[in-house]
């Protein structure tokens, strides 16, 4: 063949692979672009489904918000008194901490459950308050924050953080750019919740890794 020949052969052999490299490279590109779109929605899909789950210590009121309503399952049965949709979010430094939603249930716990509550009240069936909150830390530092340090009812009842029995670990340190998701739960001994109409909701104060305060506490106060 001409020498002319093989300069031309080698040329289109260079630009098919050339083609098909730019190709595959492209189609590479799509997919990892597909890949990474798919775990970000897998990852706010199982964020999402760890929010707000029912807590292992009481009866699934996941659903329940339907006043006087009643559910019943291995923990026990759970009856909703209260409810609010408050989605309240507040500012303090650099948390962002969201009541999301308020519930008040009268519990009746399973038989396996009351030793435990015995902790916590000395009824077998009690009112409590579950406080659904969302924390997320927009700063560059990592501080430490409990978004509910006490919740006080109208009649004058204080719980604080310390009687917490739903225990999904969400006071303490949170790292920058962290967020977290869940629920607190606090028994109330002293409230007559028939007549109850507010809950004021107060946090902690931000502080830094010094323990040096960095803000004042929040506080909201919920209509029921």
């Amino acid at each position: 063949m001409p020498l002319k020949g093989w300069i031309m052969l080698i040329l289109s052999a260079a630009l098919v692979t050339g083609c098909a490299s730019e190709s595959d490279k492209k189609k590479d590109t799509h997919e990892n672009h597909q890949q990474h779109e798919s775990n970000k929605a897998e990852t706010e899909n199982q964020t999402e489904k760890q929010t707000y789950t029912d807590s292992s210590q009481a009866s699934d009121d996941t659903n329940l918000t339907e006043i006087n309503k009643k559910v019943e399952d291995q923990d026990g049965s759970i009856t909703l008194k209260k409810y609010a949709k408050v989605n309240k979010q507040l500012q303090s430094d650099s948390i962002a901490l969201t009541i999301d939603e308020v519930k008040v249930l009268h519990y009746a716990p399973s038989v396996d459950l009351i030793d435990f509550f015995h902790g916590y009240t000395k009824q077998d069936e009690f009112p409590y308050v579950r406080v659904n909150v969302k924390i997320s830390n927009n700063g560059k530092e990592s501080v430490h924050f409990n978004p509910i340090a006490q919740i006080k009812t109208d009649q004058g009842e204080t719980v604080t953080w310390k009687e917490d029995f739903y225990l999904e670990e969400l006071n303490g340190e949170i790292k920058p750019g962290e967020e977290k998701m869940g629920s607190l739960g606090f028994i109330l001994n002293k409230t007559n919740v028939e007549n109850l109409k507010t809950i004021t909701i107060t946090s902690s104060e931000v502080v830094d890794d010094q323990k040096k305060s960095i803000s004042d506490p929040l506080t909201l106060t919920v209509d029921l």
